[in-house]
């Protein structure tokens, strides 16, 4: 964090954070239509017209913003430390101009059209955050709480603008910030550790987490996930450590928020498992022994962590919002699920088997979008978090059965708000053409894919050009171990443009 000195010294651009990109830059634009000005919050006088973001942000931002999982951390944590710290108050100044500026979609973030106010109001205030936030880390009472919700709300204004490699950066460096003085501690990995990372308060001192930092580790480490699978290496800095069925056993969830981080640990472990199977799967090497076990492990804490869930819901009764965030949890769920049982096999019939689990993803992903209120048209269709494009696209890509596979996009084509990077109308495009690849060839009985034109992977390429366009490639599972005339796996790449 001390490198972000550098920042201040380029005008337009946060460079600060470490990257093994010496060419690396964090570009700060906006763009969008300019919006009526809304009421000042009176507490803070000397901003000028500047004010009026905050109370933007504060009326229409935050509340669209928000999931129920980082509610208290955009509505609370945020908002009051903007009125005792400069640098969190110039963030949010930068983060309300922003929404109220942009649509939401990726098309619009990336087309490089932007008004010269807003322009100007979002350099300004992010150069002033960060400014602010090096004179802070000079004083005595700074605290990581402080440099860490800055970098959240810096990661925010990245993800709304696209920009995923500046966004991952700051992601990464949080990581680094609030982990390395526990890593420090004494059987930090031990094995017997129920929690990822220790339940150690941010400076290390092994004293239990006040309430803010487990929110800010809550969402941390559900954003570890984002950065994973866009394919960031976070873990070459952290080690996510292995779940083990024994830790979740002893698991008695005593409220929400404590099967939230539970099975959020689990996710990660499980992309990470995902990710080692799917090199090997690539090279046509079978999965160690070792790997053979750590997928086992990884299904019998899925049990543990369900049979858990449901029995804090048959003991509870959940609110309107509490049922919502279990059915986010489900979602995620299944799909961590159905991906980690199948991850042994380059054979995609064996997500046949799992057409329930698909169903049951599109069942509360579909009470979560019915339960949804009215866009607000004058703030950005965004939330910081993911709930369903990249489970429903998962849905659309491995399901084969034509009508369960259909109801995924159909799912999508409602336009839930982009999550993080992931973009609806990418994902809806791309969704649509695995399906047509795939179908070119059906099982003249059941009417699904036959396994020759079946897909192992179809991967949206990160960035866009500012006519709407990228590039997804297609991998079909006959095709793993064959290489091109330049010796790389052979695939199908096309280009979209929305």
């Amino acid at each position: 964090m001390a490198n972000v000195v550098r920042c201040t010294r380029t005008g337009r651009k946060c460079d600060g954070y470490t990257t093994n990109d010496a060419n690396f830059q964090v570009h700060i634009w906006s763009h969008g239509r300019a919006s009526d000005p809304r009421n000042a919050i009176s507490a803070f006088s000397g901003l000028g017209d500047s004010a009026r973001y905050l109370d933007f942000y504060y009326h229409c931002a935050c509340p669209a913003l928000s999931t129920n999982f980082d509610e208290e951390f955009w509505s609370r944590i945020v908002l009051q430390m903007a009125h005792s710290e400069p640098a969190v108050r110039h963030a949010v100044i930068a983060l309300g101009a922003l929404c109220q500026t942009e649509p939401g979609d990726m098309k619009h973030a990336c087309a490089g059209s932007i008004a010269n106010h807003e322009r100007k109001v979002m350099l300004s205030h992010y150069n002033k955050s960060i400014g602010c936030l090096v004179n802070r880390m000079s004083d005595a009472t700074y605290s990581l709480e402080l440099g860490l919700v800055i970098c959240l709300l810096f990661v925010c204004i990245e993800f709304l603008q696209g920009n995923y490699h500046a966004a991952f950066t700051h992601l990464r460096n949080g990581f680094k910030l609030m982990y390395a003085p526990r890593m420090a501690l004494p059987n930090y990995r031990d094995s017997s550790q129920t929690t990822y990372p220790p339940k150690v308060a941010l400076d290390g001192s092994g004293l239990s987490r006040s309430s803010t930092e487990d929110k800010l580790m809550s969402i941390f480490t559900r954003g570890m996930a984002q950065a994973l699978l866009y394919g960031s290496r976070i873990q070459e800095d952290l080690e996510i450590l292995q779940v083990m069925p024994a830790s979740y056993s002893k698991r008695s969830f005593v409220s929400l928020s404590e099967a939230h981080q539970a099975y959020f640990e689990l996710r990660n472990a499980s992309i990470t498992h995902l990710y080692i199977m799917g090199r090997k799967s690539l090279v046509r090497q079978g999965p160690s022994l070792e790997l053979y076990r750590e997928r086992d492990n990884l299904l019998a804490c899925h049990y543990l962590w369900y049979e858990n869930m449901q029995r804090f819901e048959r003991h509870h009764a959940l609110s309107n919002d509490e049922s919502i965030a279990a059915n986010a949890l489900k979602v995620s769920y299944y799909t961590t699920f159905v991906y980690v049982s199948c991850s042994a096999t380059v054979i995609e019939k064996t997500y046949d088997n799992y057409l329930d689990h698909f169903k049951k993803i599109l069942h509360h992903a579909q009470a979560i979008i019915d339960s949804r209120p009215p866009t607000n048209p004058n703030t950005a269709h965004f939330t910081f978090d993911i709930a369903i494009i990249p489970q429903l696209y998962f849905a659309a890509t491995r399901c084969r059965c034509p009508v369960t596979r259909r109801k995924a996009v159909a799912l999508l084509e409602r336009n839930p708000p982009r999550e993080g990077l992931w973009d609806v109308g990418q994902h809806v495009a791309v969704s649509k053409r695995a399906i047509e690849l795939e179908e070119a060839q059906v099982d003249e009985t059941t009417g699904w894919p036959v396994e020759e034109t079946r897909l192992w992977n179809c991967i949206i390429k990160a960035g866009m050009d500012d006519q709407g366009g990228f590039w997804a490639t297609f991998l079909p599972a006959a095709w793993i171990g064959n290489l091109d005339a330049n010796g790389n796996q052979k695939m199908i790449r096309e280009f979209f443009v929305l």
